[in-house]
């Protein structure tokens, strides 16, 4: 397992080529190869310290192997930035989508600037408030929005009136040193949380979720485009 890989990049090593260029070489091993055979290529890119270009569909490889990514969609590039810039400021409602595991909650709503924040009016679920979060200090002046929210940005509340979603564990998986919940806060709708690992959570359990300000993205259900 993983020999052909091996032998290809030992071979391209000899040449001493100023740039090494990888078109997904990891596609067809298992996931412990895949592991094994992305650390080597890490060793590699450090010791020769050559540019390389990696083609990839797997986001884990490349936000522990890239310095900077390229995400495109359908041949047009949209969005280039470092591993951590995609994560935390998605360009568009693709890269939020694509980059991170759980993807990010994204749920389309009406927004209405009110005092001290704005009221989000979700098509499915019921309305709540984001203190904080002003419309137009984003230049946004348009009602309709994506709004999204990471599963690690949302966090348990005691107080129903607090809460952005409420609803009940329709799956619960429990990873070691992560937990994680789906919730479904309507009929047919459902949101990932990342519960503190230790929180003891079952199926049909209701829980009440928030988030800050600060972990809000918006974005533009024509262009797709963020707005925040």
């Amino acid at each position: 397992g993983g020999q052909r890989q091996r032998v290809a990049m030992g071979r391209a090593i000899v040449r001493e080529p100023s740039a090494f260029l990888f078109d997904e070489p990891l596609s067809n091993l298992d996931a412990a190869l895949r592991v094994e055979m992305r650390l080597e290529i890490a060793k590699l890119h450090a010791r020769m310290k050559a540019t390389t270009v990696y083609v990839t569909h797997d986001q884990v490889e490349a936000m522990t192997l890239a310095d900077r990514i390229v995400v495109m969609n359908g041949g047009v590039v949209e969005q280039i930035g470092k591993p951590l810039e995609l994560f935390h400021r998605p360009a568009s409602l693709f890269v939020a989508r694509f980059i991170g595991s759980p993807t990010m909650n994204t749920i389309e709503a009406r927004l209405e600037s009110v005092e001290g924040g704005t009221r989000v009016h979700p098509l499915d679920g019921r309305v709540f408030t984001v203190p904080g979060l002003s419309l137009a200090a984003a230049g946004h002046d348009r009602s309709q929005a994506f709004f999204g929210v990471r599963a690690s940005d949302l966090v348990p509340v005691e107080d129903p009136g607090q809460a952005w979603f409420s609803g009940k564990v329709a799956v619960a998986e429990r990873l070691g040193s992560q937990t994680f919940g789906y919730v479904e806060i309507a009929e047919g709708t459902m949101i990932s949380v990342e519960f503190p690992r230790d929180m003891d959570i079952h199926v049909g359990q209701s829980v009440h979720l928030a988030g800050t300000a600060d972990t809000v993205h918006l974005f533009d259900p024509k262009s797709g485009m963020r707005i925040n």
